[in-house]
């Protein structure tokens, strides 16, 4: 096989072992997170999105109710029941005026937090600086790809 194959050959996969790789391992916290709670019957349920390509490694392992900033309840889970969007429902017993709070947490890092009417908030345990990894990545990929393209010129 020709030089000028090899390395065609050695680049396109480094290229789509990295793209790869770079997704896969990937840990972010749930995407989103909406709380309802129904005084009627005591129940809050908890709708979370969370996309994962492996409901039982990467998974929202906790989740912390807090009812007027004192915790009411906490579970931890060892696999989510989809690989995008799932409910959990809690009893939780309020006053007039109380406020809701959730955390849910990924098992790899990282957690939302609502709560009910609120916004989120941001937690300690979010994972900043993706984007510049996959700068980072960018960046390489292309100087890779430059030196290999003179490298090519000059067989």
């Amino acid at each position: 096989m020709p030089k000028k194959k090899t390395y065609y050959f050695i680049s396109v996969f480094f290229i789509v072992f990295l793209t790869i790789a770079g997704i896969n391992v990937r840990a972010h916290p749930p995407d989103d997170m909406s709380l309802e709670y129904n005084s009627s019957t005591n129940t809050l349920k908890v709708s979370i999105s969370h996309v994962v390509s492996d409901n039982t490694s990467h998974y929202v392992d906790s989740v912390v109710v807090r009812v007027n900033e004192s915790i009411d309840q906490t579970e931890s889970y060892t696999s989510q029941p989809d690989l995008v969007n799932f409910s959990y429902e809690y009893t939780v017993i309020t006053n007039n005026g109380s406020t809701i709070q959730v955390t849910a947490t990924c098992s790899q890092g990282g957690s939302i937090t609502r709560t009910l009417g609120g916004e989120s908030t941001p937690t300690d345990g979010t994972i900043p600086g993706y984007i510049g990894l996959y700068l980072v990545l960018v960046v390489s990929v292309i100087t890779l790809l430059t030196i290999i393209r003179k490298k090519l010129k000059r067989i």
